[in-house]
């Protein structure tokens, strides 16, 4: 057991695993994709419906986790070391280690290097240096937006319920007592899209609440995503044999236009098929002027076709067909899913560390050093975040001034001459 743990956390933690697994998903992808003309769609399903796969995708988030622990940790134990409070092995900590016959006193080295721009904190036992600032909150904020990703991925696969209802100005929200008082699109450019859209509710206990198309709206514990429009006329139709006629708001996905939709008339052999007549100028569906063209169908037999525009209508050979009214519509997925919050988050903290890497990376490079008397021996560590071949230079150089005329020994890589000037 004592050798099995460990294992488990050098496993677990490892580089090496989140790039297996997703690479098992994407072998996985590509035998779908043989028999599924949506694979995509197929294995979120297969993975939500098993649990081997679920825990095997967990193992990602999992190894963010423990990634994020161990940098931590190996963050503070090299803290603890540079301000004398170390113990324990460091070597795992540090780029390069050398151990030398101890030396006599630390003092001239440490004087050339804060002559070098290092800051120093000398006891008796340590010499620690360090310059720039470290990558570690960088590091600290990569690592915690990869669990909180693969976590989101993770939630949203097991938990995400998803309902599509139609959005009629004048109808109640669906499942609700919320009143859906219009649906407005504007021509607004923005930095992603280039028309807004929002979808003006009153609510049941008072007041109103406007959805908008992005980010999408959260309303009830659900996310709210348009995904198509249309409008809902009011259809005035009668036939030769239909002396009662027909009038009823129909709901027609026919936006933009083009697209085309069809109704059937209850209790009768006919259909309908609607389009909106493109026309050059504004967008009818923002100005409300349009023109409808349809086809009216029998059977299989066609008996009638025209076009007419909203507010009007047209009639021949004792069929009529009149739109005096309509409501704009808008078809409309809520999400119920968990995970989203998660991955924007990600998404924030992938910038935040970005933000932090880079800047840090090229003008700030945290680099450091520590001698450290250990059993009658020094043992020296180095480690640099950039800026390595001069930091090896002025490492190496203060070997030289603590064993002068020897060469390298113990467990690191040879020392050559180098400068202790300004770096």
């Amino acid at each position: 057991m004592k050798r099995l743990l460990p294992a488990l956390w050098r496993g677990g933690s490892s580089r090496a695993l989140p790039p297996l697994v997703l690479g098992l998903f994407f072998l996985l992808y590509v035998v779908i994709a043989f028999g599924s003309n949506e694979p995509l769609t197929t294995l979120m399903a297969l993975t939500r419906g098993s649990m081997l796969l679920t825990a095997l995708f967990a193992l990602i988030p999992l190894n963010r986790a423990a990634s994020l622990c161990r940098e931590s940790a190996a963050y503070l134990a090299r803290r603890k070391a540079l301000a004398g409070r170390g113990k324990g092995e460091l070597s795992g900590l540090f780029d390069e280690v050398l151990r030398l016959p101890e030396a006599g006193a630390l003092n001239e080295v440490k004087q050339r290097l804060e002559g070098s721009g290092y800051a120093t904190r000398l006891t008796e036992n340590s010499l620690a240096a360090w310059r720039g600032v470290g990558l570690f909150p960088g590091r600290f904020l990569f690592l915690l937006a990869g669990c909180a990703l693969f976590l989101g991925i993770l939630l949203s696969l097991a938990t995400r319920v998803s309902q599509r209802a139609a959005l009629v100005e004048g109808e109640p929200l669906p499942g609700s007592r919320d009143l859906v008082q219009r649906i407005v699109l504007r021509e607004e450019p923005g930095l992603l899209l280039d028309r807004s859209l929002s979808t003006v509710l009153a609510l049941e206990g008072g007041g109103t609440r406007s959805l908008g198309l992005y980010p999408p709206s959260r309303h009830r514990g659900s996310f709210v995503y348009p995904r198509y429009l249309g409008i809902a006329p009011l259809v005035r139709f009668s036939a030769p044999d239909l002396p009662g006629g027909f009038e009823q708001y129909v709901i027609l996905t026919i936006y933009p236009p083009g697209k085309e939709d069809s109704a059937e008339i209850p209790g009768t052999p006919y259909r309908i098929f609607f389009r909106i007549a493109p026309e050059p100028g504004p967008d009818p569906y923002i100005t409300g002027a349009m023109t409808l063209q349809f086809r009216i169908l029998k059977g299989d037999r066609p008996v009638f076709s025209g076009s007419a525009p909203m507010g009007g209508g047209a009639s021949r050979d004792g069929y009529s067909l009149a739109f005096p009214d309509f409501r704009r519509l808008a078809v409309t997925d809520f999400v119920q899913d968990r995970g989203v919050l998660l991955i924007w988050a990600a998404g924030i903290l992938f910038c935040l560390a970005l933000f932090w890497w880079l800047p840090v990376r090229l003008w700030f490079p945290r680099r450091e050093m520590l001698l450290l008397k250990e059993a009658g021996a020094l043992s020296a560590y180095s480690r640099a975040e950039g800026g390595r071949r001069r930091h090896a230079g002025n490492y190496h150089e203060m070997l030289d001034l603590l064993q002068p005329g020897e060469g390298s020994a113990g467990t690191g890589t040879g020392h050559a001459g180098g400068s202790l000037g300004p770096t």
